[in-house]
């Protein structure tokens, strides 16, 4: 599973290799990000503002392009305070979408006028926490769900 240590490495490789091409998606749930951790994403892809949001193909529109918000699945992770988080991005200025309507939202396309720089698709879903028997507080037992998807 992907926790700080992972999310830093994946911050790094977006700020320095720059053959790479930008990413599209990014599905981390399941893992056990925190909430510093999905701000650090989020800051990482803004201060990479010359590639992102990316430039990729308009779904059914044969040949056209179209900055597209980077699709960001962070949910069922460690993060705490989802609300707090994205009133953070908010004064930050990093911009997003919650993606809530499927049929104007995707990982391809987006409803808004303005291009934010991510969607962040059910954020707000967080794994539950239970107590084990000793008292301390664990997450369920979750085949991790990890993908970056590049432009090819």
């Amino acid at each position: 599973r992907i926790s700080q240590g992972g999310v830093l490495a994946i911050c790094e490789f977006i700020r320095t290799n720059k053959r790479a091409a930008a990413v599209y998606e990014m599905h981390l749930s399941h893992n056990e990000i925190d909430d510093d951790s999905a701000q650090e994403i989020l800051r990482t892809l803004r201060e990479q503002r010359s590639r992102y949001p990316p430039k990729r193909p308009v779904e059914g529109v044969e040949g056209g392009m179209a900055h597209v918000p980077v699709w960001v699945r962070l949910n069922h992770n460690r993060i705490k305070d989802p609300a707090a988080v994205l009133r953070a991005f908010e004064v930050e200025g990093i911009t997003f979408c919650a993606a809530r309507n499927a049929h104007g939202c995707g990982p391809g396309r987006c409803q808004r006028t303005e291009c934010p720089l991510a969607h962040l698709y059910l954020f707000a879903d967080q794994a539950p926490r239970r107590r084990d028997r000793d008292g301390r507080e664990g997450g369920r037992r979750v085949d991790s769900d990890t993908s970056v998807v590049m432009s090819s």
